[in-house]
Order: structure tokens, then C-alpha cells, then sequence
């Protein structure tokens, strides 16, 4: 388990493909959607937030610092990112989404693994089906950067991420990083 890694649950969606008014508590094999991330990362890192755009009542039950975010506009992961960076002190900060259950359990080793061998300040998983970006692990000296990128007008992980040192991390298993955002996604998982 690694101390010096603070983990941020990204679950400040509006949730309109879902038609919910909060994804991350959607039940899923017995257990909201976002308590399948916490099992998860729980195991490999001591430190866990959850940053929220609304319905921070719904996190209650959980006992883990909320991290708001920085604005009421509704602007996306990377704001949820950006204000996450803003309020945490840890070093290297990973983001995972609170909608996907499966995510590996050497997630954090992984990237870890990388970026200390490429010397990188941004180490995103990698699947047969693309960048996996909402999954990152960053350098909290990625801030700066990532503020005159949001104020300029940039909304897509990807294109920041491009823009900076990093590493990709193939992971062999598409289904770790599967998104459940819609009722049918929820339906075809369950299965």
C-alpha cells in the first residue's frame, strides 16, 4: 500500500446517460458503483478522496474527505482534476473514475513503475481500446501547466496530457477500465 499516493475518486458527473441523479450510487452486484472503486483502491493506497461536483450527501456513508470543485459550471473531468490538484498535498495524485468496478489491483504499481523509470510527471494505462485518461497518475507539479491549459479554453484530458512528459502503461485487460454509463452498460455488466 502506498502512503505517499493520494487517490482521487473523480464522481462529479451529471450523470444524464445514466438518467440518475448520482451515477457513482447506482447499484451494481449488490454495491454502489463507487464503493466497487473504493474496494479497489483501498488496497493500494492509504489516502482516498472523493471529488464531487454535487450530491456530496450521497458520500456520507463513506467516511473519506470530498473534494469540491473549484467552479459551479459543469466543465467535466478535468475540472474535477484541476480542483483535486488545487486542495491535495501529496506528490502524485491518481484519478480514477467512480464507474468502473473492475479496475486492477496493480494500478498504482504500475504507473509508479514508469514514471520512475522515464522520469515522467503523468502515467496514463493504455488498452486495446485506447488511452484510458480519466485513470492517470500525475505529479502535483502538473498544476500549474493544467490551470493555463483549463483557463485557455482546454476541456479533454488527452490534449492536456499530450502536452507534458508522460508514459503509457500497457494493461492487457480491457475490461478493468470498462465505464458504466448507461442503464444497458449496467445491464450487459451484470451479466
Amino acid at each position: 500500500m502506498n502512503a505517499s499516493i493520494t487517490v482521487v475518486i473523480l464522481a462529479g458527473g451529471q450523470s444524464q446517460r445514466m438518467q440518475v441523479p448520482n451515477k457513482a450510487s447506482v447499484l451494481f452486484r449488490g454495491k454502489p458503483l463507487i464503493k466497487h472503486v473504493i474496494d479497489h483502491m483501498h488496497s493500494q493506497a492509504k489516502n482516498i478522496v472523493i471529488n464531487t461536483h454535487q450530491n456530496q450527501k450521497d458520500f456520507d456513508g463513506y467516511n473519506l474527505p470530498l473534494i469540491n470543485d473549484i467552479s459551479d459550471k459543469k466543465e467535466g473531468p478535468l475540472l474535477g482534476i484541476l480542483s483535486s490538484l488545487k486542495a491535495i498535498q501529496s506528490d502524485w495524485i491518481q484519478f480514477v473514475p467512480c464507474d468502473t468496478p473492475y479496475l486492477p489491483e496493480n494500478l498504482i504499481t504500475r504507473l509508479v513503475e514508469v514514471v520512475k523509470v522515464q522520469k515522467t510527471l503523468i502515467a496514463v494505462p493504455q488498452t486495446i481500446d485506447g488511452l484510458q485518461s480519466t485513470c492517470l497518475l500525475c505529479h502535483s507539479s502538473t498544476l500549474e501547466n493544467l490551470q493555463k491549459f483549463f483557463n485557455a479554453g482546454g476541456r479533454k484530458i488527452e490534449d492536456w496530457i499530450r502536452q507534458l512528459p508522460f508514459s503509457l502503461v500497457n494493461f492487457d485487460d480491457p475490461s478493468q477500465f470498462i465505464n458504466i454509463n448507461t442503464k444497458e452498460e449496467l445491464e450487459k455488466a451484470s451479466l
